[in-house]
């Protein structure tokens, strides 16, 4: 966008005339502007402002004349009244000054009146007194003879007077000092007195309390005792109750073992009456020559007694026929895999130990192959028991606790002998089969080593390792060139008890299995083997007739767990005939459930026992918390008010009085004292005094006539001395009053009242001050506001100066800056207020008003030109500019 501005050289006559003409020569613009334009348009934006800004000077230079004009004649009028009342005030104060002359004058004649008599009054005295002291000295010179005395009698008579001094001074402070002494005797007796009568009133109060708290202590102390037999009581209550509580409570876990165990009896005979009624097992069985019967049968029959063993060396020929019936019996014994059982798995607990289900189904196999051999030979069939079985559970746990390998170390007995003891029995005893076809054997080609696996086998594989274990224990010395004793084989076939007289086991069976850490043989590791633990039956028909003999053991006496209980209740053991084995299980079925009912009954029982105890166990210790709480309460009761009954005997009423009593003595001493010293002092002095007269009247004395006469006229001299400073006092004290006289000021209310009346004049006309500039610069913000207003409007910038003010830039149509303003610049010019000079008042004020209107322009009332100056120029500016032609694109 292009613009035409006519360009001239403006010289500084045609400034100032610009700026002198400023807002008439923009409005010729703006009128020729649009004249040129032919438009109707609104002015430009630079023209509004500018009328604007020219309208608001007018109306500021209005303000700022008239407020000038009305403060010109308001200080006029000001200063005339200020001036009237100064002539007021100064008339008064000559009326004032002309009484205070007179009054003054005779208060003057007054105060000279009253001194003359005074003076009057004085010389008289003092004439009177000349006269008497003439007349007293002419007496004294008559008897001068007896007056005037020699050095010698002076100096007699002053020994003499300091000697009696000293004999009265020395009395009096022995007077001083016994009275002391006696005012410390005194507070001595009454101190010694009071502190006894305290001590014993202390003893007396600590007594009394004493008795009072030992009384109180008995008393608490019979009731604690009472209390505490009650706890002791309750106590024995409560652990009797205790005691029927576990004892119920043994009873009533041993039910509930007893149901768990008729449970699982149950099942364990239920699951074998389902699987032995829908399959048709292989029946495995040890067939035993008739010569293997005969031998052991014969056996029974010769057998030493005490021995247990069947050995070469002590039985020759039944030796040889055994071992060559036992050749024969393994040749005819062999095991039959059984399908059915493959289909039931085998669990084996972490430790490598059997689960108490399958310790019983190895202890129900074992004996199934074992009791008719025994049967056949004449010895008591295996009975199996929860005994039994617990026990074959402990030894298998044991073994594999100890880490004990059985294959080179043999049996455990050390643990044995501790369960044994645990159970309450003679013994337990025991054979031992390693295992050679339960597990499965695998070569480890890292260890080169055959290791025995356990896992993923079923009872068929059980079945096998017991069979072949049996057939191994049985059948000990069939290899040729044997030397066993057949010492396992007495203890399956349970011939060991025959004669003898001790105790045996081999009555009660209990089959485990064992394998893990530790179990080594002949290159293979983890290689287990069967437990064959037996019992001595505590109940059988021999162990009681041993008792009723005299004999002293544990098994069938009171401390044999195996025979308590549930631990007697006995297992049935499956026959090996498929239709006796389903009657047998039907009928074990039944009892086992008759059991069951019966234990839930006796659990019930137990259950509902036990309730009752722990109700009256819970009972009698709530009874027992409130005897214990009563006696903590009561101890807490004793401790508490003991502690409350020891009193501080300080305290008491008695002891404040003695203790005043002390503090009375005390004071009662203190002032005698003070007392004393006080009179001891005003005698002393007086007697000093006195003292000091006398030798003065002896050192006076005149010691010839010539002295005497001048001791004579200086009591005329003293007396004409005093006389003069009388005269001179009473002249200063009337010179005084005379000046205060002078000095009083006269006081005029009026006066007053007229000063007054001119500060509110003052006051008055700085208040219109204060209004008239309050209005211009009200003036002035509003039209500043009303021009920022306008400037906003036409969008103008506003720019911050470096001194905090702000300056509106205002441009033209064309873009071009045209003039700036300064917003509240400051504007400073001289200025002349012409002011009245009066006296006194009127000058203050003058000065005043001057200050207030220095530094003023009279047209605007602005402290600074430098707004107007440039409001001008910029008139001038657009003066010019606007009246060449504009081209706008």
């Amino acid at each position: 966008m292009n613009k035409n501005i006519q360009k001239t050289a403006l010289t500084t006559s045609a400034v100032l005339a610009g700026m002198a003409l400023g807002v008439s020569v923009n409005q010729n613009e703006v009128s020729a502007d649009t004249t040129s334009t032919a438009a109707t348009s609104a002015t430009t934006t630079d023209q509004q402002l500018a009328n604007m800004q020219s309208a608001h000077a007018v109306t500021e230079s209005a303000a700022a004349a008239s407020n000038a004009a009305v403060m010109n004649s308001a200080t006029t009028s000001a200063n005339s009244q200020i001036a009237d009342l100064n002539n007021q005030i100064q008339t008064r104060q000559a009326s004032d000054a002309a009484m205070q002359q007179a009054s003054q004058a005779s208060a003057i004649a007054s105060v000279n009146q009253a001194a003359t008599s005074a003076t009057a009054a004085e010389n008289a005295s003092y004439s009177q007194a000349v006269a008497s002291q003439t007349a007293a000295n002419n007496e004294a010179l008559k008897s001068a003879q007896s007056t005037i005395v020699t050095e010698q009698q002076k100096n007699q008579k002053t020994a003499q007077e300091n000697a009696d001094y000293q004999n009265q001074a020395g009395n009096l402070d022995s007077e001083h000092n016994a009275t002391l002494n006696k005012l410390d005797q005194d507070l001595k007796n009454n101190t010694d007195g009071t502190n006894a009568a305290i001590q014993k009133e202390i003893s007396r109060q600590k007594a009394d309390e004493q008795g009072a708290i030992d009384q109180a202590a008995k008393n608490f102390d019979s009731q604690i005792s009472a209390a505490d037999t009650e706890v002791g009581k309750a106590q024995q209550t409560v652990n009797a109750d205790q005691d029927v509580v576990n004892a119920k409570d043994a009873a009533n876990k041993a039910a509930n073992q007893a149901v768990k165990n008729a449970q699982d009896k149950l099942s364990g005979t239920q699951d074998a009456l389902k699987k032995a009624q829908a399959n048709q097992p292989v029946v495995n069985t040890i067939d035993a020559p008739a010569e293997y019967i005969n031998v052991w049968k014969e056996y029974l029959q010769t057998k030493k007694p005490g021995g247990w063993t069947l050995s070469k060396s002590d039985y020759p020929e039944l030796y040889a026929r055994l071992q060559k019936a036992e050749q024969e019996a393994v040749k005819q014994s062999n095991y039959q895999e059984d399908p059915a059982a493959t289909q039931i798995k085998v669990t084996l607990n972490p430790n490598g130990t059997l689960s108490r289900d399958d310790v019983i189904f190895a202890t129900q196999y074992a004996a199934s192959l074992i009791n008719p051999i025994r049967e056949a030979i004449g010895t008591n069939p295996y009975k199996i028991t929860n005994a039994s079985i617990d026990v074959a559970q402990e030894v298998e746990n044991g073994y594999r606790d100890d880490n004990w390998n059985t294959w080179d170390n043999g049996h455990d007995n050390n643990r044995l002998g501790q369960i044994a003891k645990n159970w309450g029995t003679s013994m337990i005893g025991e054979s031992w089969a390693g295992d050679g076809s339960f597990g499965k054997l695998r070569y480890d080609e890292n260890t080169h080593k055959w290791t025995h696996d356990y896992s993923n086998l079923t009872r068929n594989d059980l079945q096998r390792g017991i069979y072949n274990a049996v057939k191994a224990l049985l059948f000990e010395c069939e290899k040729e060139n044997s030397t066993s004793s057949n010492d396992h084989t007495t203890d399956l076939l349970g011939v060991r008890a025959a004669n003898s007289h001790g105790i045996v086991a081999g009555d009660i069976l209990g089959v485990s299995f064992d394998y893990g850490k530790g179990m080594e043989s002949a290159g293979q590791v983890n290689i287990g083997g069967f437990h064959f633990d037996s019992l001595v039956d505590g109940n059988s028909e021999r162990t009681k007739q041993m008792h009723a003999n005299g004999g002293v053991f544990k098994s069938g006496s009171s401390e044999d767990k195996t025979i308590q209980g549930s631990n007697y209740d006995q297992i049935a053991i499956p026959s090996a005939n498929h239709n006796d084995q389903i009657k047998q299980l039907q009928a074990a079925v039944a009892t086992d459930t008759q059991a069951l009912n019966d234990a839930k009954t006796k659990a019930s029982t137990t259950a509902s026992e036990l309730k009752s105890a722990q109700d009256k166990l819970a009972s009698d210790q709530a009874k027992l918390s409130q005897a214990q709480a009563r006696v903590n309460d009561l101890r807490a009761k004793k401790e508490n008010t003991l502690k409350a009954m020891v009193t501080d005997p300080m305290q008491s009423p008695a002891i404040k009085n003695l203790q005043a009593k002390l503090a009375q003595a005390r004071a009662d001493h203190d002032n005698g004292v003070k007392a004393e010293e006080a009179q001891y002092a005003v005698k002393t002095k007086d007697l000093k005094t006195k003292h000091e007269a006398k030798l003065a009247a002896i050192a006076a004395q005149p010691t010839s006539l010539a002295e005497l006469q001048s001791q004579l006229q200086a009591k005329l001299d003293t007396l004409k001395t005093q006389h003069e400073a009388k005269l001179k006092q009473i002249t200063d004290d009337a010179n005084a009053k005379i000046a205060k006289i002078k000095n009083q000021k006269v006081a005029d209310p009026e006066i007053d009242k007229l000063n007054a009346q001119i500060a509110q004049i003052k006051s008055d006309l700085a208040k219109k001050q204060q209004e008239l500039d309050s209005q211009y610069e009200a003036l002035k913000t509003k039209n500043q506001a009303e021009y920022d207003a306008l400037a906003n409007k036409l969008n103008p910038s506003t720019k911050a100066l470096a001194n905090g003010s702000t300056q509106q830039v205002f441009t033209s149509r064309s873009g071009k800056v045209a003039y700036v303003v300064p917003s509240h610049q400051s504007i400073a010019t001289s200025g002349v207020v012409k002011t009245v000079s009066e006296q006194n008042n009127s000058d203050s004020l003058s000065k005043e008003f001057q200050s207030q209107n220095n530094n003023r322009l009279p047209q605007t009332g602005n402290r600074s030109s430098l707004a107007m100056v440039l409001l001008g120029a910029a008139a001038a500016m657009f003066g010019v500019g606007l009246a060449g032609k504009k081209k706008e694109y």
